[in-house]
């Protein structure tokens, strides 16, 4: 069962690139029909397939759909478009959304897919080609005094067109913390001979000859007569001084690291925008304000 997928566009020239884009996807063309204020629809198919509005399928049932009347508008084009996809009565609310969005200079862009697989493709198409978000656009309708479409309403100028889409940018400062790396300081490590002073004790011991003389008084011998010699050598202990190195401590130069968590505290600018509805009241005029909070 075929389904029609449905896009909206602010221009000819977004909906043109979107019909390439759809191409590209292997869309065929003839299954690509446009509609619009300026110009007659692109393609009129021979049946009309079920309609597949914000994921909802219309009718089982396909109905013909007629080439361009002489003398016909776009809205009553749109208008029969619609009544062949869903008859006259029970239409979904978003039908008049469509009709509202080209009553307002918007471009309509159908296309007949075979699935449910070649839907997804036709969505994310006409998403990166810039289709509107038809539900924010209604938001902002209604922000001004829109309750529905209505048949007997004027088609929007192009002064009109221009004024409503006059874009006022809402801006938001984002806060990106990165990191850098700095010198912070650092050690410088240096080697060099030093020198210093000690002392140590250390006993010392000498031998001195000691000569003796005592008086004595007895009869001499024979051995008292020999003749001899005795030799007594004196010494004495001398401090003898030798130095040996140890290594006694190792100095490791590195580097360690380490991290930790610092809260970024600071303020980013940006701009709301209010929307002011004027109305007229007692030959004056009310302002009543709706502000929007920035993005």
């Amino acid at each position: 069962m075929a389904h029609a997928i449905i896009g909206i566009f602010n221009d000819f020239d977004q909906a043109n690139r979107a019909v390439g884009r759809l191409v590209q996807e292997g869309i065929p063309r003839t299954d690509i029909q446009v509609h619009g204020r300026e110009a007659a629809s692109t393609r009129v198919p021979d049946t009309a397939p079920d309609a597949l509005l914000t994921g909802a399928s219309g009718p089982d049932s396909a109905s013909t759909i007629d080439a361009p009347r002489e003398g016909e508008g776009t809205l009553a084009r749109i208008e029969r478009f619609f009544s062949n996809l869903f008859g006259s009565d029970d239409r979904p609310e978003e039908i008049g959304h469509y009709h509202e969005a080209v009553r307002r200079g918007s471009v309509l862009l159908t296309v007949e897919v075979a699935g449910e697989a070649q839907a997804d493709v036709v969505r994310a198409a006409l998403n990166d080609a810039g289709a509107v978000d038809i539900d924010e656009r209604v938001a902002q309708w209604r922000s001004s005094g829109y309750s529905g479409y209505d048949p007997s309403a004027k088609e929007y100028s192009a002064d009109e067109i221009a004024a409503e889409r006059k874009a006022f940018p809402v801006v938001r400062e984002d806060l990106a913390v990165g990191k850098r790396e700095v010198q912070t300081g650092g050690v410088r490590v240096y080697s060099r001979a030093t020198a210093s002073p000690v002392s140590e004790t250390v006993n010392l011991r000498e031998e001195h000859a000691s000569v003796e003389r005592r008086p004595v008084d007895r009869p001499a011998t024979a051995d008292d007569l020999k003749e001899g010699f005795v030799e007594i050598r004196e010494t004495q202990e001398q401090p003898v001084v030798a130095k040996t190195q140890r290594v006694v401590e190792e100095v490791i130069v590195g580097k360690e690291a380490t991290e930790h968590t610092q809260t970024i505290n600071d303020s980013v600018r940006g701009t709301e925008v209010e929307v002011e509805r004027v109305r007229e009241q007692n030959g004056g005029t009310d302002l009543s304000t709706t502000p929007r909070k920035p993005v």
